[in-house]
């Protein structure tokens, strides 16, 4: 594990947005699972997800700009005040040109402002915190932290290990330079030997787009597929996960100096909720203080974390102090985590979207 320290930063303000489609997975998967329906959704704990409906033309940026929108109106903060703009995705409106860029046009920012964007999975929210960090303490001056997922595109409704998890979201977080904060502690592994475990096969330059990209074929592992959707193999991420995540958490907290005991709040990527609860015993970190919205929402990838914070614990991040411990992990294989004092902030809560 690498681990490392950032000095003067603080989360001035965070909000999320999830599309106001919803559905139930108990109707959307009887027909692919049968009577084993409701024991896939106890172990997952995804009872409904929030997707962008097919054809909407919804996407990532979408979702994103209307968070950020929200959080300024809250904020004391203008767009010009704004340094830059990080935007974390994979599913980005286009190869060419960055999301960044677009999202500084969409909302006033500054044409001296830097805009850039990363490709991360499920550890993408604890990597912008990090970069977005960086470059706030840079560039002297507040970023805005952009972060969002449209997986439902790219998730096949007839492939038993996908098809009940993906939800779609967007988030923003403005991280502002303050000498006075206390430190942030991450820690970040890194298995690119398991890429292949969490893979879209098809699309991009490795194996270009082509005229069967579309097709749905029966695959060896048992899933039904185009070549442009997640192929995933969940036993290995559970495995990599449960073996690797409480270590690099643990070795996150040793070096903050703070026991386990002492963490208020356990923010956990929401892939699978046996998954996190075993992360959580392994760690010493009782399940009341973990916070849980995959029930309701589905996994947006990186986009879960905020949309948890967003959810779970707007009202008391307007007002308290929290400790907080972070993990993504997933896709890549990786995992970043984070020991980050978080609050008191703006926090409009999670939006819908469209909205009334």
């Amino acid at each position: 594990m690498r681990s490392c320290t950032l000095d003067g930063i603080k989360i001035d303000g965070i909000c999320a947005c999830v599309p106001s489609h919803t559905v139930d997975n108990t109707t959307f998967g009887a027909e692919l699972f049968g009577d084993r329906i409701e024991d896939t959704i106890r172990v997952t704990g995804i009872r409904t997800r929030r997707v962008c409906p097919p054809g909407s033309g919804i996407t990532a940026l979408d979702l994103c700009i209307e968070a950020a929108k929200k959080l300024l109106e809250h904020h004391t903060l203008t767009p010009s005040d704004l340094g830059g703009v990080l935007f974390v995705t994979q599913t980005p409106d286009h190869d060419i040109p960055n999301n960044s860029s677009r999202a500084a046009d969409l909302l006033g920012l500054s044409h001296s402002c830097t805009a850039v964007d990363t490709s991360f999975g499920c550890s993408g929210y604890v990597y912008g915190l990090w970069l977005a960090g960086l470059m706030a303490k840079s560039l002297n001056a507040p970023v805005l932290l952009l972060d969002g997922e449209t997986h439902s595109y790219f998730t096949s409704p007839r492939d038993r290990a996908t098809a009940l998890l993906f939800g779609d979201a967007g988030s923003a977080t403005i991280l502002t330079p303050d000498e006075g904060a206390d430190p942030w502690f991450f820690g970040f592994l890194t298995d690119g030997s398991k890429h292949d475990v969490l893979l879209v096969p098809e699309g991009r330059s490795r194996n270009l787009f082509n005229e069967h990209s579309l097709e749905y074929r029966n695959w060896p592992d048992g899933g039904v597929r185009r070549p442009i959707d997640i192929r995933m193999d969940g036993m290995a991420v559970f495995n990599f996960v449960v073996r690797n995540v409480p270590p690099v958490l643990t070795e996150v907290l040793k070096n903050a100096g703070v026991p386990a005991d002492a963490v208020d709040r356990l923010l956990l990527h929401q892939a699978n909720l046996f998954m996190i609860e075993q992360v959580a015993k392994q760690i010493g970190i009782s399940r009341d203080k973990m916070p849980v919205s995959l029930n309701r929402y589905g996994n947006s990838s990186s986009a879960t974390l905020p949309v948890t914070i967003c959810s779970e614990l707007a009202g008391e991040l307007q007002t308290e102090r929290k400790r907080t411990l972070l993990a993504g992990f997933g896709a890549g294989l990786s995992i970043a985590a984070a020991s980050i004092e978080m609050g008191p902030c703006i926090c409009p809560g999670l939006l819908e979207y469209p909205g009334e």
